[in-house]
């Protein structure tokens, strides 16, 4: 038999003997694809584990490994006798390897063929013509058939080798594109290269292969604008210009050179050839300048009718300009006008009125072949040449030319200007003439002024509004995109749509915005760089105080007179940095630039500074009240400027700020504020166990206060680290009160330090947020905190405590509840049922409804009990103002609706929860009610629009970081696989849950199986899961082994499981999860009540299933209503 073939150019696929094998489970397809990237290297058992798992192995994840490599093993050789050593797969060095031959796994025959094309034609000698060549490449490239591992396309230890193969593969595509135009069949490498240069701009030799082979297919245009998009791209990416290649290419274009003479039987055109679309880069709903764009277009139509119209567009760097510029002209292509473009070099040396070189040779290829050629001219001689040139164009069509960086034009580009707008004034001409005014010497303002008679507009772009930011992100990738988020990447950017594109970048690929972009910080500095001596350190000051601060503030601060101070800030008024508002106040004109000058100030000088500013606050509080008494300005130059020495006194003020944003909500601002507080115990040596026991109790505090903000702004993962930290810290000071309290009174430790553990129970019930979804990974419980519950609870004693002692033991209660998993449904119900009758003898609304919050949370069953807990909680949340509880209370009645079947009811319930929610709490709700509009169309019978759907549910999550995302993902995985009929392809995710939480996945996995065809091993599984617990999701759960029960011939099963569900009849099965649905009940009945041999019974079922599917699809929210639009 041939040895396994492997392909990873693409869909991952292994074959044996020609035959497709199944590669079993995704952790064991990881395995494998790790050690394919190793190339026959061997790999450590370590770092597969930690690579395959993501830095996050489960328990015993060394035997699972082992586990994995023995499957493949087998895959690769079935009839390999035990004990056997493998062929394939290797145990080397504590690791593992692959031995397959370089031409079974198709990655490593692709480099290995492309490596000996290499050599061969690096042989002079022996070098291949150019058919031969094209038909070797064809060949090594016809290995690929997708994406380069594929399958693992969100593994971090894969990207790396997917890079560099694919850069490989646009090497062997360039070679044969190469080989092709000394072919001459430039038209195929159009064909193929147009796709590749949208995705790579700045691959050079592509860039070049392109623009030739449209320079010989006559497109000179389309090979100039080719070139110049590329030009654009490394200036706005890397701000590095072309190589020498690139530009020698350009320059020989513009020339005509010989060098890139056209075969023969392909003249190059010269007749008039309206620029193509894909001469611009945006079309004119892309500009995010709707009004400016409106007044250009209509200013070119009075230019149309022969009156010659100058506009100027100014703005900063990034701002839009040339988009702006480039979208009017492809519009006026449209319409038959000629266009021509030129833009002035940033480099010396250049020729003398080069720009004017480039539109020439746009205009001489569209009006004549005789045109006169430019070279050498004095400016007047040039003039007069050019304008001959428009007008010749000019009488076929109207003109239009774009004159771009104007800022940086030599004396000789603005002569011309000047003379050819004069002389072409009574022709139908558009000038657009683009500059950055702020560097704009006397020669353009000069000229500006000269040609003011001809200038009909000067627009100044000050930054895209929020429409065109958010079409500026999701065109550079970053969808969806909500408007908290649209508002701040706005007010960061200013609205500049290079800064936008890089900062929506930045974000899609890191989550975050906090930084600034390499090139953006180039650009500004740059800026700042031109500005009088002085301004940069006047900016720094600035920037320190964040949104903005008071000439008189400034003044106190640099020592300087404000007299002297106006003309500095004048001068970066004047460049767009900053800007002035009544009263003296001077901010940034955006976070962008401000961060910039931010960072550019040494890290110990800036702190510095914020120490100084804090000190003058407190120096001239009457002075400036405003900023000297608000919380957030002293705790952030406190915390930004603490050093050993003053760390204490800045904790106390960081801690003030956060107290107040818990109080107004703000979570995330309290976040950011408690994490600083803990970071500045830390530098005081709180952390140290010689610490003061005082300031240890503060720092725990500190740490307890930190978990319950993280909670609120749904960062449970970061909070249950926290806790765990509390933890370790409380029990530390738990162990320091046992050993002094034979020799000190418990005031030592504060008047709550009265019994044992007392500080480990703060640590463990300072988790104060509602819970909506399941703050713990169901597969692996936290032993460490489930442990000091029970120790916890037992140091309480009886369960009827003292009052003063009843807070405490109720909230412990209701952590250890939440710290239940899903086989403890009992004792979870029986914790967090004595803490509610507790809570219910205090009169503390919040401890009533954190324990109504516990009782509820894991309750499956939608009944009356669940009904009037939800009422309860809605009244008592109300009265109290707890508007994060009456979010949940909303929110469990929507869940209740929808597994009723009251869907226009659930669409008001899920309307008022997200009106109530916390910031936090909003994620998690949005995350769970997206699932509805997949449910919707599994209810309509629509299987595909509701996978799409679930795949953006699970994107949501997934991104969310929520616990047990893969088990909610399977979830939906099984309702569409049910309105299929077929849960075959989900019988490896289900085998491998399944012997982690068999009594969530064991129905469904023996179901599965049964469709997969393993029979046998269904019948050991549907023994091994014999029961349905009542607690979760029974109708579900019985309905999956009902239907495993008929498929396998179960007859007692059968007829026990018909009398359960029967008086269930008239539900919708898997309403109840609040994500997914497998249909009417009365399906499942009509399938048992056939198998008992009761056709009466099943046609009744059957006849009752399909009127109520009519029912609800009649119910069913259409697309578009309030809820859908939720989700």
């Amino acid at each position: 038999m041939a040895g396994p073939e492997i392909r990873v150019l693409g869909p991952l696929r292994l074959t044996l003997g020609g035959r497709e094998i199944a590669l079993g489970t995704p952790m064991q397809r990881a395995v494998l694809g790790r050690l394919i990237v190793a190339r026959g290297q061997a790999v450590a058992a370590e770092r597969l584990v930690d690579d395959v798992w993501a830095g996050a192995p489960p328990p015993k994840a060394a035997s699972v490994l082992q586990v994995h490599i023995h499957n493949l093993r087998r895959l690769f050789e079935p009839d390999r006798p035990r004990r056997a050593p493998s062929r394939y797969i290797v145990s080397e060095s504590s690791g593992y390897a692959l031995r397959f031959p370089e031409n079974a796994v198709d990655a490593w025959q692709f480099e290995e063929q492309l490596r000996t094309y290499q050599e061969l034609i690096s042989n002079p000698d022996a070098r291949p013509l150019p058919g031969e060549r094209s038909a070797l490449l064809e060949t090594v490239l016809n290995q690929w058939h997708g994406p380069a591992l594929e399958a693992f396309a969100d593994a971090e230890w894969a990207a790396a080798e997917a890079n560099r193969l694919t850069d490989l593969r646009l090497t062997a595509l360039e070679l044969n594109a190469q080989a092709k135009l000394e072919l001459g069949r430039s038209g195929e490498v159009v064909i193929e290269l147009r796709a590749l240069f949208d995705e790579h701009p700045g691959r050079e030799e592509l860039v070049r292969l392109l623009a030739t082979a449209q320079y010989k297919l006559g497109q000179k245009l389309e090979a100039l604008t080719t070139i110049r998009r590329s030009r654009e791209f490394l200036s706005a990416e890397f701000g590095v210009d072309p190589g020498p290649g690139l530009r020698h290419l350009e320059t020989a274009i513009l020339t005509h050179s010989t060098e890139l003479a056209v075969p023969g039987g392909l003249p190059v055109t010269t007749e008039y050839r309206a620029p193509t679309a894909g001469y611009c880069t945006e079309t004119p709903s892309a500009t995010g300048y709707s009004a400016e764009l409106a007044e250009l277009l209509e200013l070119a139509e009075t230019a149309r009718t022969g009156r010659l119209r100058l506009a100027w567009i100014s703005g900063e760097a990034g701002i839009g300009k040339t988009t702006l510029s480039e979208t009017v002209l492809a519009a006026l292509t449209t319409t038959g006008w000629t266009v021509a473009t030129g833009s002035c070099p940033d480099i010396d040396g250049a020729p003398m009125a080069w720009p004017w070189a480039e539109i020439h040779s746009i205009l001489d290829s569209a009006a004549a072949e005789q045109s006169p050629a430019i070279g050498g001219d004095d400016a007047f001689t040039l003039s007069r040449k050019l304008a001959q040139s428009c007008r010749r164009a000019a009488v076929s069509a109207p003109v239009a030319i774009l004159l771009e960086d104007v800022h940086r034009a030599d004396t000789a580009t603005l002569q011309v200007l000047r003379q050819v707008v004069n002389w072409l004034r009574d022709e139908p001409v558009l000038v657009l003439a683009t500059a950055q005014r702020s560097e704009a010497g006397p020669g353009v303002l000069n000229t500006a002024a000269a040609l003011a008679q001809y200038a009909a507009t000067h627009l100044e772009l000050t930054g895209l509004d929020a429409a065109g930011t958010r079409q500026t992100a999701e065109a550079a990738g970053l969808a969806p995109l909500g408007p908290d988020l649209l508002a701040q990447l706005h007010a960061r950017t200013g609205g500049n749509p290079l800064f936008v594109r890089k900062l929506a970048k930045l974000l899609a690929a890191h989550g975050t915005m906090e930084q600034v972009p390499e090139s953006v910080r180039e650009i500004i500095d740059n800026r700042i760089a031109r500005l009088p001596v002085g301004v940069t350190e006047v900016l720094q000051h600035i920037s320190i105080w964040g949104a903005g601060m008071e000439l008189g503030l400034l003044s106190l601060t640099t020592g300087s007179p404000p007299d002297a101070l106006i003309d500095l800030i004048a001068a970066a008024e004047a460049a767009g940095l900053v800007g002035t508002e009544g009263g003296g106040r001077i901010s940034f004109e955006h976070a962008l630039i401000r961060d910039a000058v931010y960072l550019g100030i040494p890290p110990l000088r800036r702190g510095r500074m914020h120490w100084s500013a804090l000190e003058l606050l407190r120096e001239h509080t009457d002075s400036y009240p405003a900023s000297a008494r608000d919380p957030d300005t002293l705790a952030r130059h406190a915390m930004l400027g603490a050093s050993t020495e003053t760390s204490r006194a800045a904790i106390e003020y960081v801690r003030t700020a956060a107290e107040r944003q818990m109080s107004r909500r703000n979570r995330g601002a309290c976040v950011r504020l408690l994490r600083a507080a803990v970071e500045l115990h830390d530098l005081a040596g709180d952390t140290a166990e010689h610490a003061q026991h005082a300031d240890r109790i503060e720092l725990l505090d500190t740490r307890c206060a930190l978990v319950t903000a993280l909670a609120y702004d749904n960062r449970h993962r970061e909070a249950r680290a926290e806790r765990l930290r509390a933890l370790a810290l409380a029990e530390h000071l738990d162990k320091d009160h046992l050993r002094t309290r034979s020799r000190t009174t418990a005031a030592t430790f504060g008047t709550e330090a009265t019994h044992a553990g007392h500080f480990r129970a703060r640590a463990l019930t300072c988790w104060r947020a509602p819970v909506i979804w399941a703050i713990r990974e169901w597969r692996t419980p936290d032993h460490r905190i489930r442990r000091a519950l029970s120790r916890a609870l037992a140091d309480h004693g009886p369960p009827e405590p003292t009052n003063a002692s009843a807070p405490a033991l109720i909230r412990l209660l209701i952590a250890a509840s939440f710290e239940a998993g899903l086989q403890e449904y009992d004792g979870e119900q029986a914790m967090a049922r004595q803490a509610l009758t507790l809570a219910r003898t205090l009169g503390d609304p919040e401890l009533l409804c954190a324990a109504i919050n516990a009782v509820t949370y894991l309750t499956f069953d939608f009944g009356p009990e669940f009904l009037a807990l939800t009422a309860e909680l809605e009244r008592v949340a109300g009265r109290a103002g707890l508007a994060e509880y009456q979010a949940l209370a909303h929110f469990m009645g929507y869940r209740a609706a929808v597994a009723h079947g009251e869907l226009r009811e659930a669409a008001r319930l899920v309307a008022h929860a997200v009106e109530y929610a916390d910031e936090g709490q909003l994620q998690p709700l949005l995350d769970l009610v997206s699932c509805f509009a997949a449910t919707m169309e599994l209810l309509r019978g629509e299987v595909e629009p509701a996978e799409r759907l679930y795949e953006q549910f699970g994107r949501r999550i997934t991104r969310s970081g929520i616990a047990n995302a893969a088990e909610a993902k399977l979830f939906c995985a099984l309702g569409t696989g049910w309105a299929r009929g077929d849960l075959s392809g989900l019988t490896a995710r289900l085998g491998e849950i399944y012997t982690l939480l068999p009594g969530a996945f064991g129905q469904a996995y023996a179901l599965a199986l049964v469709h997969a065809g393993e029979r046998e091993r269904a019948r050991v599984v549907y023994a091994e899961t014999a029961g349905v617990r009542e607690e979760m999701y029974p109708l579900l759960m019985s309905a999956l082994r009902a239907r495993a029960a008929i498929a396998l011939g179960e007859m007692d099963d059968i007829r026990a499981l018909y009398e359960y569900l029967l008086p269930h009849s008239g539900t919708i099965i898997g309403s109840e999860t609040g994500m997914t649905v497998f249909g009417p009940l009365d399906t499942v009945l009509a399938a048992l009540a056939a198998a008992l041999g009761d056709t009466a019974a099943a046609a009744t079922h059957r006849d009752s299933a399909q009127e109520q599917l009519a029912r609800i699809r009649i119910e069913l929210p259409i697309a578009g209503n309030s809820l859908l639009r939720v989700a």
